[in-house]
């Protein structure tokens, strides 16, 4: 017991040593650091070397005092420090490679690299001593050096060794065509390490001078390692823009060998991105064109629908204001998209997906995959009928809730487009009792204003503002058509039938049935010319013939607004025809 009760004590009384020696130490490091900021380098010597005759091994006091010397220039000093070092660490490949720095840097070239010599016959077997070497000859831009040590490394480790560190190197130097032939041989002897080369090959490839250094040895290279060095190639295609021969390459490496299919999502996704929609529906076929699982023939088959649907973009005109309630959702226009793609082609490429669907076996992917199916049909073939059936396929493979909603809302949307408004309202009762959501309350309030008597939307739209907050989306939305409601629907038998005829006309719009609408606001002017709904619908009216690019009939009906509350927003509209549609800046200034 008294003898474990003395080894306890006598660990104690060490350990304070330790601790006061170790104090002392850092005291007296600090103290050298001040003295050499003062610009006293002979005092802070003899306190580093005074730190190491304590504590030899203190590796922080080596560091510090070898960059003194270097910063110094006390290269005479250095040699004799580290020679001594060596005497005690005879096999420390950092002091060897020190030692011949220091000689080099003291103009001694010759005794500097029989040092290193020595040192790479010492430590021939060693990779470390490669890589601090080649690190070295290369900050002194000692070429021949480098290459007589990569040659000797690569006898003992392979042909390989080192490519990618010479391959920055010559980088850096921008000396390409030597930078490309040591990544191509690191490549073809480490094709796992692909993408490491890749990324350097194109982040090089950002330099004119490069380019086309890059694709001569790229396309020589291919031929002798095609299954490694073409999707390289193409890479490097891509990033210059020439997706043709991108895909081109792409193809061709495949070939060679099984082709990496998630390797060929990714670059029918960025293609997508970028805009290359032939190429990327291309790279997606070629992609389905094999036997593949159910999870990677859905991420292919929605990407094709997404190259199809980014190709329908909103025909947003740049209005100088927001003429008719913009982006309200009970007036918006979910029609008004173009296509850069004909309908012909694009009911064929269609039919082909269509087909791809029902021939997969269940996928996670199906449902979005049959939802945006669905929008190019009802959005941009106005084929309701198929849009229907293709929304409710995505509806029973299992949508997650955000996609849930977002089918829901667009079958009301197409049961209203085919007339078929008591369908719409009773599919959107029979979700709300599944899952109340305000965002289908609101369809449903559309339903009702599109085609039930205004007083009982009036009550619909007052009573939901009890559970809406201000903050909420659809607040706006909402208070502008309670705005409409309660100003234009007039207690009187012909002020009332003008409104209903002013809904019939919005109705016919959910319907894509323009040429009804225009004839509907026509019939209102016509029949009711002193309602007081007649300017919002000559406005309406006004637009409608502007999307039409009929642009003389939406300028009379612009013109025909001064005079009414809408005034204003005529003069504006009148401008912007004259200034950007008929081109009469004269007329346009006058306004």
């Amino acid at each position: 017991m008294n003898n474990k009760r003395y080894f306890i004590l006598f660990l104690f009384l060490c350990a304070i040593l330790f601790g006061q020696n170790k104090a002392s130490i850092n005291a007296s490091i600090k103290t050298a650091k001040m003295l050499e900021r003062r610009g006293d380098v002979d005092g802070a010597i003899a306190i580093y070397e005074a730190v190491l005759f304590k504590d030899p091994k203190n590796h922080r006091t080596i560091r510090d005092l070898k960059s003194l010397f270097k910063k110094n220039q006390r290269y005479e000093d250095g040699i004799h420090f580290i020679r001594e070092r060596l005497i005690h660490s005879p096999n420390d490949i950092q002091l060897y490679s020190e030692l011949g720095e220091f000689h080099f840097l003291n103009d001694q070239q010759n005794e500097a690299k029989a040092v290193w010599v020595a040192g790479t016959e010492k430590f021939k077997n060693n990779r470390s001593y490669y890589r601090i070497m080649v690190s070295l000859y290369g900050r002194f831009s000692l070429d021949q050096e480098m290459l007589s040590l990569l040659d000797t490394g690569r006898e003992k480790f392979g042909q390989s060794f080192m490519a990618y560190e010479a391959g920055i190197y010559y980088q850096t130097r921008r000396v390409y065509d030597k930078a490309m032939d040591q990544f191509i041989l690191h490549l073809s002897h480490e094709p796992k390490q692909n993408g490491i080369i890749q990324r350097r090959i194109l982040l090089m490839s950002d330099d004119e001078d490069a380019v086309p250094i890059i694709e001569k040895k790229l396309k020589i290279a291919s031929q002798e390692y095609p299954e490694i060095l073409l999707n390289v190639l193409s890479e490097f295609y891509f990033k210059q823009q020439e997706y043709d021969r991108a895909f081109d390459v792409k193809k061709e490496g495949s070939k060679s060998g099984k082709p990496n299919l998630n390797d060929w999502l990714a670059f029918a996704n960025e293609c997508r991105k970028e805009g290359q929609y032939e190429v990327s529906i291309e790279a997606y076929n070629f992609i389905l064109g094999y036997k593949i699982n159910s999870n990677m023939a859905g991420k292919a088959l929605l990407g094709l629908a997404q190259t199809f649907e980014d190709q329908i973009i909103p025909a947003h005109e740049s209005h100088l204001i927001p003429y008719f309630f913009d982006n309200n959702l009970f007036f918006e226009d979910p029609f008004q998209v173009n296509s850069s793609i004909s309908p012909e082609h694009l009911e064929s490429s269609l039919a082909l997906y269509d087909s791809l669907l029902i021939s997969l076996p269940k996928s996670p992917l199906l449902a979005e995959a049959y939802f945006r199916l669905g929008e190019i049909k009802y959005r941009i073939l106005q084929d309701f009928d198929q849009a229907y059936a293709l929304l409710h396929k995505a509806m029973q493979n299992k949508p997650d809730k955000k996609l849930r909603l977002k089918i829901t809302l667009r079958i009301a949307d197409v049961l209203m487009a085919k007339g078929q408004a008591k369908e719409a309202m009773g599919f959107l009762e029979r979700q709300l009792k599944r899952n109340y959501l305000p965002a289908i309350e609101q369809k449903k309030i559309l339903v009702h204003f599109l085609t039930d008597e205004p007083d009982s939307t009036l009550k619909i739209v007052q009573s939901s503002f009890l559970s809406l907050s201000p903050v909420d989306p659809s607040f706006n939305d909402l208070m502008e058509l309670k705005n409409i409601l309660t100003q234009y629907y007039e207690n009187d038998s012909s002020g009332k039938l003008a409104f209903l005829h002013f809904i019939k006309a919005e109705w016919y719009l959910r319907q894509r049935k323009i040429g009804d609408a225009i004839k509907e606001f026509q019939y209102l002017a016509e029949e009711m010319p002193g309602a007081k709904i007649i300017p919002l619908a000559n406005l309406r009216k006004g637009l409608l013939h502007y999307r039409l690019k009929e642009y003389d009939k939406a300028l009379v009906l612009a013109l025909a607004l001064d005079g009414t509350p809408l005034a204003d927003r005529g003069i504006i509209l009148a401008g912007q025809l004259y200034e950007t549609k008929i081109l009469d800046m004269e007329k346009a200034m006058e306004q």
